[in-house]
């Protein structure tokens, strides 16, 4: 990621600062997203229940139009709530900055993110050639950037898709992402335990 952002990517930071609350300052930056003052905001258990990390999708949002012919980008950021929170989101725990491109041998659908390694992301039309519905995408992420606000961990991942179409043109599709602890599975069961609260909304791929 260059310092000089893209139109599309400076629209996608300042729709993440509607989102994360008050902004004290805008630092754009090779490896750092937009940061937001967001003391206190993710503290509310009738949101986020009583979870030690808070997953926001940025975007897509619920009922959008992403993308077009196919081609589209998930943004979601983690913030810890407490200082358990902040353990689990540590670098010790393998949350760390860095890019993913070209994937690694180690990442793909099916697979973790090397960089955020509790995420479990789905959606409903993966392809069977991709793993399927059931298959964690988060291998697929390419960008991880880390901050701390008022003493609070947060982490930022995006995916650019690759292969326009592969998940669809111009039909709704369900995202669900969610964080576990320790390295997320490769293929979802339903046994998982997150310790976030679950992000499941529908949006569509624009055609």
């Amino acid at each position: 990621m260059k310092s000089s952002q893209s139109p599309r990517r400076l629209g996608r930071f300042v729709r993440a600062l509607a989102l994360v609350g008050t902004v004290a300052a805008l630092t754009l930056t090779a490896a750092t997203p937009a940061l937001a003052r967001t003391h206190g905001r993710y503290r509310s258990r009738r949101q986020y229940g009583d979870y030690p990390v808070a997953l926001v999708a940025i975007t897509p949002q619920p009922g959008d139009v992403a993308g077009a012919g196919g081609a589209f980008n998930i943004d979601l950021a983690l913030f810890a709530r407490n200082s358990s929170g902040n353990d689990l989101l540590s670098a010790a725990n393998g949350y760390i900055p860095g890019l993913n491109l070209p994937p690694a041998v180690s990442s793909g659908p099916g697979k973790p993110d090397p960089n955020v390694p509790g995420l479990v992301v789905t959606l409903s039309t993966t392809p069977a050639a991709a793993g399927g519905p059931n298959a964690n995408l988060a291998g697929l992420f390419q960008e991880n950037a880390v901050a701390q606000s008022f003493g609070q961990q947060q982490v930022f991942t995006d995916w650019e898709v690759g292969k326009p179409g592969i998940f669809g043109n111009n039909i709704p599709t369900t995202l669900t992402a969610y964080v576990v602890r320790g390295t997320a599975p490769g293929t979802v069961t339903g046994n998982e335990q997150p310790i976030s609260n679950v992000v499941r909304e529908t949006f569509t791929i624009g055609g």
